[in-house]
């Protein structure tokens, strides 16, 4: 069985979404791969770019493993969560926040405005489901914990579920590139 590493870090955008899909799309068509294993240290970032990894990720038909380094922050939580197995290396932080809406025109109609703020609110509702879903909690408690700004340590992570294993190190085995 083949497998592939990817790494994730920094801001999550629109960028990070294509570069994944596209190099895992290459993989794909053009190995063998059966396993994509995805490091991921973020402080988050666009939660539509987020959901469109999450939902390419769960798409597939090989497995995915995602391993949380240092900090998994705000919409990083979404992507971590499209692994079937999730592991966390000792010392990462979790960090559980509701979004933040910015609306890049400042002179727009009122309409634009309430548009945009539809859009946010979806977002969010499809951000509250993800983990939900994939942490196994009612939606109301992960609305809960992201209001609160709720910052886990992978232990407390691992208790909540999002977390399915804890290692000291990086489970590295040959690589390929």
């Amino acid at each position: 069985m083949e497998e592939q590493w990817y790494t994730i870090t920094g801001g999550i955008d629109i960028n990070t979404a294509h570069n994944l899909i596209t190099y895992v799309n290459g993989q794909i068509y053009g190995s063998n791969i059966k396993k994509l294993k995805i490091i991921l240290s973020s402080n988050g970032g666009d939660v539509d770019s987020a959901i469109r990894i999450y939902s390419y990720l769960k798409a597939l038909s090989i497995e995915i493993e995602t391993i949380a380094i240092s900090q998994i922050d705000s919409a990083a939580n979404i992507i971590y969560t499209a692994g079937s197995k999730r592991i966390a290396i000792k010392g990462c932080r979790f960090f559980l926040h509701e979004g933040t809406f910015t609306n890049g025109s400042q002179t727009a109609t009122l309409h634009v405005h309430e548009e945009a703020l539809a859009i946010f609110k979806e977002l969010m509702k499809k951000h509250v489901g993800i983990l939900s879903k994939e942490i196994g909690k009612k939606e109301e408690e992960i609305g809960k914990l992201l209001q609160e700004s709720t910052i886990l340590t992978a232990e407390k992570a691992k208790e909540l579920g999002l977390v399915h294993e804890i290692l000291e190190k990086l489970p590295l085995t040959k690589q390929t590139s």
